[in-house]
């Protein structure tokens, strides 16, 4: 018989059902693999046992220890993370007010999900079985969450890259959110200027603004200066001052000028609320359709 213990601090639903996941093989040999739980000192703990009438030879334990790792370096991968990235977020950055950090912490786990796919991901989880499988072999009790602090420091560091990238992305927005109210707080204090814009887009796929006889506004194009622009963001800043500037009544935004500045769009439609329409297929889109197709980039 074989007996292997491991004390978890984050308890996940069905976690015995989740290590041993994999066990098939011994099963399918007619060996007995059982997993129960209970609590040790205030603490889950896994109780993890295979057994055989004829007794485990060290090849058959250590496969089982093998096995065992896998399972658990894919829990931690996929079930632990977040709470230890909550750990991170209210440790380090507890002077944000709650409901912040939990913002944070929604766009650390997006982050984290999206950078554990990738190849960092699969070194990342290389490196942390073949540790649990070390352990393992010379140990049949383990403290997952001391496990973790003291030898996955790079899975650490990893998690609080992810939470410092979500800290960013949660300061920028909040900037731009506090930007965008100011802009809508300037335009109630602007009379209109113009009882209509369309914005539809030339053959090079850039923005074209044009006035309520879907006339250009030459004066107006001028002042954008597109050859400047580096990026479909920078783009989008100057389409959305350009309009704010004119001070339109009313602002149409024509199909794939909100598919290719999708940014820009929700912005003008916070700005100014009801004044935008989104066009779907009008006669002017039909009939400039050559020039609303967009070069392959």
């Amino acid at each position: 018989m074989s007996l292997y213990a491991v004390a978890v601090k984050h308890k996940t639903p069905d976690l015995p059902k989740k290590l041993g996941e994999g066990m098939f093989f011994f099963r399918k040999i007619g060996w007995k693999v059982s997993f129960a739980e209970k609590i040790i000192d205030h603490w889950p703990h896994l109780l993890c046992r295979v057994e055989s009438s004829q007794g485990l030879e060290f090849d058959q334990e250590e496969l089982f220890g093998k096995i065992l790792a896998e399972n658990l370096a894919i829990l931690i991968m996929e079930e632990q993370a977040s709470s230890y990235l909550e750990e991170i977020v209210w440790q380090t950055y507890f002077y944000f007010p709650r409901h912040e950090r939990q913002e944070i912490l929604r766009l650390a786990v997006k982050h984290y999900e999206n950078e554990r796919s990738k190849e960092v991901g699969e070194h990342l989880f290389k490196e942390m079985r073949e540790a649990l499988e070390v352990y393992l072999q010379r140990k049949q009790y383990l403290n997952l969450h001391g496990f973790i602090l003291f030898r996955l420091r790079t899975w650490l560091d990893f998690l609080r890259k992810n939470v410092d990238r979500a800290v960013d992305d949660f300061l920028w927005e909040k900037e731009y959110q506090e930007f965008i109210e100011l802009l809508k707080y300037f335009m109630t204090l602007q009379e209109p200027r113009i009882s209509q814009v369309h914005v539809s887009l030339d053959e090079n796929g850039q923005a074209l603004l044009l006035d309520q006889y879907y006339r250009p506004m030459e004066e107006d194009q001028q002042n954008i200066h597109w050859d400047v622009c580096d990026s479909v963001s920078d783009v989008e800043n100057q389409l959305v001052s350009k309009l704010i500037s004119v001070a339109p009544h009313r602002v149409v935004l024509h199909k794939q000028v909100y598919n290719l500045y999708p940014k820009a769009v929700e912005t003008l439609r916070y700005v100014f609320e009801s004044r935008v329409t989104l066009c779907r297929r009008c006669k002017f889109c039909q009939s400039e359709s050559i020039h609303l197709t967009l070069k392959e980039k």
